[in-house]
């Protein structure tokens, strides 16, 4: 659930941001065969506890990793669907939160189940997102480069808010019409997510 973070300072986190105010606290997880899919019910069943949602992901082909085979460790949210389909039945909904998510409902629980599938349910027709990374550029899809340098665009005009909502707008035509994930451990983005920002 946290890589290599303290997952108790992680629950704690969540549960502050709750007594805090949050209103629905998403969880993700990617979840991928062999290494994680025997836990898909756990986090469900922590999600329904905690009052949580929680979107399970596809392994997206960011960056280049040496230790499993992205084609071995292929999971599809259709799988995962129906590994949670064996306890909770799932129904689905027309709720969004203006993300790729698509969410279903369980019948005795608030938490909602997403899903997010850009290898089996691709979502480029209805994507609206674009990124900051952390070296300040504007990506415009994740599958994708295509980015616009706004720390460039910042230090050539300090505190000019226009200057900055011009380039931002300026770059809405380079969004690609869609990405081309692949799970043959060909790597089309060489960024991890880590380096992508949300």
């Amino acid at each position: 659930m946290t890589r290599t973070g303290d997952l108790d300072r992680v629950i704690d986190g969540i549960r502050a941001a709750r007594e805090a105010g949050f209103e629905r606290i998403k969880l993700n997880a990617v979840i991928l065969k062999g290494r994680n899919d025997d836990e898909v019910l756990d986090l469900v069943e922590f999600a329904r506890n905690e009052g949580l949602d929680i979107s399970f992901i596809e392994e997206m082909p960011l960056g280049d990793v040496s230790d499993h085979s992205r084609a071995e460790t292929f999971y599809s949210s259709d799988e995962v669907q129906e590994i949670i389909e064996s306890r909770h039945p799932l129904t689905p909904t027309t709720e969004s939160t203006l993300g790729p998510s698509r969410y279903f409902r369980m019948a005795d629980s608030d938490s909602r189940i997403g899903f997010i599938s850009p290898h089996s349910h691709n979502f480029c027709a209805t994507c609206n997102r674009v990124r900051v990374t952390v070296e300040g550029r504007l990506l415009l899809c994740l599958g994708n480069e295509h980015s616009v340098d706004l720390r460039r665009v910042l230090r050539a005009h300090p505190g000019d808010m226009d200057a900055l909502k011009h380039a931002i707008v300026a770059a809405m035509p380079l969004k690609p019409e869609r990405h081309h994930f692949t799970t043959d451990g060909d790597v089309q983005v060489v960024r991890f997510m880590n380096m992508t920002g949300g």
